[in-house]
């Protein structure tokens, strides 16, 4: 599995534009195979915008652009990836701030400047950076989905690396590589039943709308657990009168102005957590950004 971000070669299927709604693109889907949620771009001179298909009906598809439309014509050209909208998980993610499409704001930043020019897609996690893996299954074992192969250190954090989660059945591991790799360079090898083999890395990409233990629990891997315990939030009137459950849901309803960003703050620094990952946009984007770089351990 790559672990960069997908990109349609140039045998990919190609469609054509139909019509333009503002940030909604109509396609001729009827002479190529389509499905739900998968990722296109549209090709508007040299650039190459990066859109989502939503809907399939009676020949045509509507595909949410995530760029600029302005320029975009019937009968533009459309490359279709065959892969579902995906993020990318491995080491290199902690610390890190991103789009809504895991574009690293910082280092779009340093090469383009603070305004994003279209058509820019940056892999999540750096290419270039090498990890120390060290190995904890041998050749020879039979592994399935979510099994660990080995270990990464980042920070204070051992991440561990797993069989992907889409792997189906059990397989043998062929071959490991203990020392330094990159997220792009593969450190293990697995040898199907049926012969075949897969190249494994430190990092997966995953389909963002499709939860990772799904195939697990369905094939009785996994096992999913309902929250038991008291998550501390270090906040005594959450604590002692609206008490969150580890591993539960909670929220913080109120209107604009009456703390909800202060309180989400507080929780994050003080909580009884390892990792905090925050999800905001407009203002509150940036002021996670300042959090960020005030508290970096977080």
């Amino acid at each position: 599995m790559s672990s960069s971000k997908t990109m349609p070669d140039t045998a990919a299927a190609r469609a054509r534009v139909v019509g333009v709604k503002e940030s909604l693109v109509v396609v001729d889907a009827s002479d190529v195979a389509l499905k739900k949620n998968e990722v296109g771009f549209i090709l508007v001179g040299d650039q190459r915008l990066k859109c989502e298909v939503l809907r399939i009906q009676a020949g045509v598809a509507d595909m949410q652009v995530f760029e600029d439309t302005t320029g975009v014509k019937v009968g533009d050209e459309v490359e279709l990836s065959g892969s579902m909208l995906s993020v990318t998980v491995g080491p290199g993610l902690l610390g890190q701030v991103f789009d809504g499409l895991q574009n690293p704001l910082q280092r779009l930043a340093d090469e383009h400047g603070f305004f994003l020019p279209r058509g820019v897609d940056v892999p999540g996690l750096n290419q270039e950076k090498q990890w120390s893996f060290e190995p904890v299954a041998t050749p020879g074992a039979r592994v399935k989905a979510g099994d660990v192969i080995g270990t990464t250190d980042e920070g204070l954090f051992k991440h561990k690396i797993m069989v992907p989660f889409d792997q189906v059945g059990e397989s043998e591991l062929s071959w490991i590589a203990k020392g330094s790799h990159t997220v792009a360079e593969p450190i293990a090898r697995i040898k199907r039943d049926d012969g075949s083999e897969r190249e494994l890395f430190m990092a997966q990409a995953w389909p963002v709308r499709q939860p990772i233990p799904q195939g697990m629990i369905t094939h009785r891997v996994i096992e999913r657990l309902y929250p038991s315990e008291p998550l501390t939030t270090g906040q005594r009137i959450i604590d002692a009168f609206f008490p969150i459950a580890r591993g539960g849901t909670a929220c913080i309803p109120g209107p604009f102005g009456a703390g909800k960003t202060v309180l989400q703050s507080l929780i994050a620094r003080n909580a009884s957590v390892d990792i905090v990952i925050i999800i905001a946009c407009g203002e509150r984007a940036g002021e996670v950004v300042e959090t960020i770089r005030e508290y970096p351990e977080t």
